[in-house]
């Protein structure tokens, strides 16, 4: 016996005829996809590239207003809230939980953010 003969050829498995092939009742009682094939299939990509706009060649809307950047500063713990969340991560480390090389990092940003105001 060939590794082979249990292989079926991917043509054998579409639908003969025209179709409409988009939802089918198996024989579980379960409704079951079916793709579209001929002039469905080239309706439903057409409908769904003009519905992108910008690949079918539609113009994208630039916004007027731009959000300036946020400082990084901004967004970092300081002083008592840096220590606060070390303590957290003590905490976590006490409750059994590993320390990934990542957090440990963090505890030591943590550390000088802390000192810093």
């Amino acid at each position: 016996m060939n590794a082979h003969d249990d292989l079926i050829p991917i043509a054998e498995l579409f639908y003969d005829d025209a179709g409409p092939h988009i939802l089918r009742i198996g024989s579980g009682g379960e409704p079951r996809y079916t793709p579209a094939r001929g002039q469905d299939l080239h309706a439903l990509i057409g409908a769904t590239i003009a519905q992108l706009g910008g690949v079918a060649g539609g113009t994208r809307k630039t916004p007027t207003h731009l959000t300036p950047p946020v400082p990084i500063e901004s967004l970092l713990y300081k002083g008592r809230a840096a220590l606060d969340r070390a303590l957290e991560i003590r905490a976590a480390r006490a409750a059994g939980h590993a320390l990934e090389p990542e957090i440990v990092d963090e505890l030591l940003d943590l550390v000088a953010l802390a000192v810093q105001e």
